[in-house]
């Protein structure tokens, strides 16, 4: 088969006029754009940012993806993105700057750009950024990250060795690498979403109470939700071996039951409740969210409405097992998982919340792979699930962990609703159709 080719288009405003640059020949007008012999991640943002500068030939930030479209039969990726210019437009190679109203009478190669270029053009003519757009993809905070980072790096006696960079940047959160001396460092804002903690606090606290397990944090912005992170490696990876997954999860249920004895403080730093109790008084609202069911059939419509009374009784019976409700970090696959320095390192606590300590295991529940009791899948799962034998019986705990697999679900669902409720609607698709799939798989569960 055919490589896939990731076209990439650029929408970079001029400095100070409600104007973009266009290029023009024989054929008609376009976007400034590349063509790269690869299938390219959307967030892969070094590798994208490099291209329109080898392009363009100045310095640029990303802002965001405006528009992406992947032609499966053609093997061909078509994505829209808004630059900030970090250079004078003098040294710009070619191209004109547009208007809305010049662009209204233009022909474009690709004329499906048109409404996405307009819906830019007019935010800003009219100066009205929509109130859903994260602070990361507004003019200017690239720059506001990188001196408060500048400023962090003086009061720590840290030598830069590399310009700050984005390294990943999306609707629910941004990451910038610096560096230095003392190894890579990160900043991270996320999104202050109705059900994501506060994570600069959250992630402080939890480094002082499992400090060989979480990455240390140099430094908090609180206001504005940044923390700067020291060096903790790279990533394991989802295709570590089995021993690498069994001493994971198996640190991850030591972790969970440490927690007992620290909920209220975890709650008052900034993790959410999300106990059982909480989770059933979540199912009208979600079985009734009319933009969710949207994206069901009505077959299961009415099949979903139905278990509304089930899911709200087994939140009661699961309750009554002796297994302690606990910290979950919320979205734990390996690539949220580092090794440095022999230990394992738990990152990225942006859905930390306190719940059911099962609800991490979605990917043993739900994994596109996963044969229930195939090893080594069962080999994992029972190394995690032995860690709790100290609160029920082995039977009791198999028990407990049937009856938290529709729950996982639920409250997985509820997450993205909660997400998909407050992104701008270019953002949705993804977390929608995560949320689809966490509907439908609780449809699949034996209740």
């Amino acid at each position: 088969m055919s490589k896939w080719k990731s076209y990439l288009y650029a929408i970079l405003p001029h400095p100070t006029e409600a104007k973009i640059l266009m290029l023009s020949n024989k054929t008609g007008c376009s976007l400034p754009h590349v063509c790269v012999n690869d299938d390219l991640e959307c967030d892969d943002i070094p590798v994208i940012k490099k291209e329109f500068e080898q392009r363009l030939g100045i310095s640029v930030n990303i802002l965001y993806c405006a528009n992406n479209y992947y032609d499966k039969s053609k093997r061909k990726i078509h994505c829209i993105y808004v630059l900030e210019s970090n250079d004078s437009i003098e040294k710009l190679k070619e191209g004109s700057w547009t208007d809305l109203e010049t662009l209204r009478n233009l022909s474009l190669k690709l004329p499906e750009h048109k409404s996405v270029i307009e819906e830019y053009l007019t935010e800003i003519e009219n100066n009205k950024i929509p109130k859903l757009r994260p602070p990361w993809a507004k003019t200017g905070w690239f720059d506001s990250a990188s001196q408060w980072i500048n400023e962090q790096l003086l009061d720590l006696n840290y030598q830069q060795l590399s310009p700050v960079e984005c390294i990943k940047t999306w609707g629910i959160s941004c990451i910038l690498r610096v560096r230095t001396n003392h190894g890579n460092l990160y900043l991270k804002e996320a999104s202050t979403l109705p059900l994501f903690c506060n994570e600069p606090v959250v992630t402080k606290e939890l480094a002082n109470l499992y400090t060989e397990y979480i990455p240390t944090v140099l430094s908090i912005n609180s206001e504005r939700h940044w923390m700067l992170l020291a060096d903790f490696g790279e990533p394991i990876g989802r295709k570590s071996p089995v021993k690498i997954k069994k001493d994971v999860y198996r640190l991850l249920a030591q972790i969970q039951i440490k927690s007992v004895e620290h909920i209220d403080n975890l709650l008052d730093v900034g993790c959410l409740d999300r106990r059982l109790e909480n989770l059933a008084s979540q199912i009208d609202a979600l079985f009734d969210d009319e933009t969710i069911l949207s994206q069901l059939k009505e077959a299961e419509i009415k099949q979903l409405q139905t278990l509304a009374p089930h899911l709200k009784n087994l939140c009661s019976q699961l309750a009554e097992y002796k297994i302690p409700q606990t910290l979950v970090h919320g979205d734990l696959h390996l690539g949220n998982v580092a090794l440095n320095n022999n230990n394992y390192l738990l990152f990225d606590w942006t859905d930390s919340c306190i719940a059911h300590p099962f609800f991490d295991m979605f990917l043993f529940y739900f994994g596109r792979n996963n044969i229930p009791f195939l090893s080594p899948v069962k080999a994992i799962r029972d190394e995690y699930l032995n860690q709790w034998t100290i609160y029920e019986s082995k039977s009791r705990v198999l028990e407990a962990w049937k009856l938290a697999k529709p729950l996982c679900a639920l409250h997985h669902a509820v997450t993205y609703q909660h997400i998909s409720n407050c992104l701008e609607d270019r953002e949705k698709q993804l977390f929608s159709k995560a949320l689809g799939n966490f509907l439908r798989e609780l449809l699949k569960c034996k209740l």
